[in-house]
């Protein structure tokens, strides 16, 4: 007579909340959503910006140059030669900005809602919370922000299980309050400055040169202090989304 095999040994069911490698589903139940190439497309975006920022910093200078020239002699078309090219720039911004806040939306919305599949509850932050902070945060001085990034940062730690209520006290890296550092200040001083917007508002609402020379002659150390202050907040935030779509996609087990 054969002798019978071993039984299988007990509780070959998978803990809670296991997510397969390599799978896109969890027992918390939902699809994750891919953030790699959003990624990739936000840091392009973020670095055509930074560009834009410090090419208008550049203009900024020689533009007082040509402010003074004109207020002093009258050279005008060194000015407005100056002004169309310090305009041009930005609108190039402008629609560099844009397009990133749209790929910001949804970076940070599919982020959310995978959170959601991680099991990473309570959330502060949901999927329709993010969509509002991106809209409406530069309203808080970027505080609100601030806090959607630390809450998304610790969702997407590789290293806690699905399920595990511990993800709540995970370490944040020091680029995210530093980001906020930069963003008080460049929105302050670009609120007590009335900085790029208010020259251009000035000059397409029928302000005249001798307005937009002078409020450039007499804010431009502050006008260029925003700048830099929101060029600053543009090179850490892209290091904040560079590192912030890789751990997440360690987290999705996103290929």
């Amino acid at each position: 007579m054969s002798e019978l095999p071993p039984p299988p040994p007990p509780n070959m069911a998978p803990p809670p909340g296991y997510v397969a490698y390599g799978g896109g589903y969890s027992a918390a139940g939902g699809t994750f959503r891919p953030v790699g190439t959003l990624g990739k497309w936000l840091v392009a975006l973020l670095c055509v910006t930074l560009a834009a920022q410090a090419l208008l910093v550049v203009v900024q200078l020689t533009l007082k140059d040509a402010a003074e020239e004109f207020l002093s002699v009258g050279n005008i078309d060194a000015f407005d030669d100056k002004l169309v090219t310090y305009l041009g720039l930005g609108a190039l911004a402008a629609i560099a900005a844009l397009a990133q806040l749209v790929i910001l939306v949804i970076w940070t919305w599919r982020m959310a809602k995978n959170a959601q599949v991680l099991g990473r509850q309570p959330q502060s932050f949901g999927p329709g919370a993010t969509i509002a902070v991106n809209l409406l945060g530069s309203c808080t001085l970027g505080i609100l922000p601030f806090f959607m990034w630390r809450e998304l940062w610790r969702a997407s730690d590789p290293q806690v299980a699905p399920g595990d209520p511990s993800w709540k006290q995970g370490l944040v890296p020091a680029l995210i309050p530093v980001h906020l550092a930069f963003s008080i200040a460049s929105i302050v001083s670009s609120i007590s400055i009335n900085t790029g917007a208010g020259v251009t508002v000035g000059w397409t609402s029928g302000g005249s040169r001798k307005e937009v020379a002078e409020r450039l002659s007499d804010k431009l150390p502050a006008i260029v202090a925003s700048g830099l202050f929101a060029a600053g907040a543009a090179v850490v935030f892209l290091l904040i989304a560079r590192q912030l779509t890789a751990r997440h996609m360690q987290a999705t087990r996103e290929g």
